[in-house]
């Protein structure tokens, strides 16, 4: 069997640099009908608010209905912020199921494969779900869970657990949304899809799906990571260090900006950060250094990357030290500058 996993699509709200509030749930469905997978998997918050319902309805349920013709089906849990839309979802749309509505643990089979899943059943739920986790049955021998949690954290609002929740429920690999940085959990029993689409720049890194295939009639594969963000954020340390002029650190900064696209196995727009390190020279504004226009700054990149400075930047950078200015004085601070210059002769 092959599975395209997804969550955190937030449906209705407009990526910072993406056309449309339902980017994120487009570049989701032709993906898994780009792979012809089996199922789709949804792991909670596929619908930004009750608000965006009105918006959000015509794309979602198109992408509901191109699935459906391709023989995909759609198995999904209700997070914390689609609780409420998609307990409506079920009555409108027979190509999703929605496992666990109300804030229960439910099952479905499809072609051998047994879907386990608890969904929210309001905004917030501050117990662990596996309280009331029934146990995983033995008459099926391959398991995939679906939850909306707060992996590690403990209080928390959003469904807390813990890695021994995973090691203990006998499913063969759980499918986790809410964080929206992706990777596995839980020494690799669970993993957290992440967001597809980078929807501001603090979520840096690759954003995509996950591919799901079966290894055996008894275990899963490895799942493997599937870019779709066409938008990528990072941050790239600039060292202002022995530099004293404006043109001296912009080249430094376009220098540091082209290793990280250079580094990247990936094509898009690149939005970068600056993060200023280092010694700053007397006299010198990294304002200045950064310019004074309000959009981002375009340079070029590699094949494939257009890259993106962001106007605004962190400063982490210290004064840098006129030692001979200073052994001029008569104060405490010039003796000390006096007896660093004999110690450096």
């Amino acid at each position: 069997m092959r599975i395209l996993a997804a969550s955190d699509i937030h449906l209705g709200r407009r990526p910072r640099h993406g056309n449309s509030g339902h980017d994120s749930w487009d570049l989701v469905v032709n993906k898994a009908l780009e792979l012809a997978v089996d199922v789709l998997v949804l792991a909670g918050d596929v619908i930004e608010h009750e608000r965006a319902w009105l918006s959000v309805y015509a794309p979602l349920v198109n992408g509901l209905r191109r699935l459906g013709e391709a023989n995909i089906r759609v198995i999904a849990v209700a997070g914390n912020h689609d609780w409420e839309v998609f307990s409506r979802l079920t009555a409108e749309a027979e190509q999703i199921k929605i496992l666990g509505l109300g804030g229960t643990w439910e099952s479905c089979d499809v072609e051998g494969v047994r879907f386990v899943g608890w969904s929210f059943a309001r905004s917030h739920h501050e117990q662990n779900p596996f309280t009331t986790f029934p146990g995983e049955r033995d008459d099926c021998p391959l398991s995939l869970g679906l939850l909306h949690t707060d992996f590690g954290a403990s209080p928390s609002r959003y469904a807390p657990t813990t890695a021994q929740d995973y090691d203990a429920s006998g499913i063969g690999l759980w499918v986790l949304g809410h964080i929206h940085a992706g990777g596995p959990v839980a020494d690799g029993g669970a993993f957290y899809c992440g967001s597809p689409y980078a929807l501001d720049s603090g979520e840096g890194g690759p954003h995509g799906a996950w591919l799901i295939e079966d290894a055996s009639p008894l275990m899963w594969k490895e799942p493997r990571f599937i870019p779709l963000s066409p938008v990528r954020y990072e941050e790239v340390a600039v060292t202002v260090t022995d530099l004293d002029e404006v043109e001296a650190i912009r080249s430094a900064l376009r220098k540091s900006a082209r290793a990280v696209a250079d580094d990247l196995d990936w094509a898009g727009e690149l939005y970068l950060t600056i993060r200023f390190v280092g010694s700053l020279a007397v006299g010198l504004s990294l304002s200045e250094v950064m310019g004074s226009a309000e959009e981002e700054v375009s340079f070029p990149a590699k094949d494939g990357i257009t890259c993106y400075v962001q106007r605004s930047f962190s400063d982490q950078t210290t004064p840098a030290i006129d030692l001979a200015q200073l052994e001029s004085g008569s104060g405490a601070d010039s003796q000390l500058a006096r007896l660093l210059s004999d110690e450096q002769l």
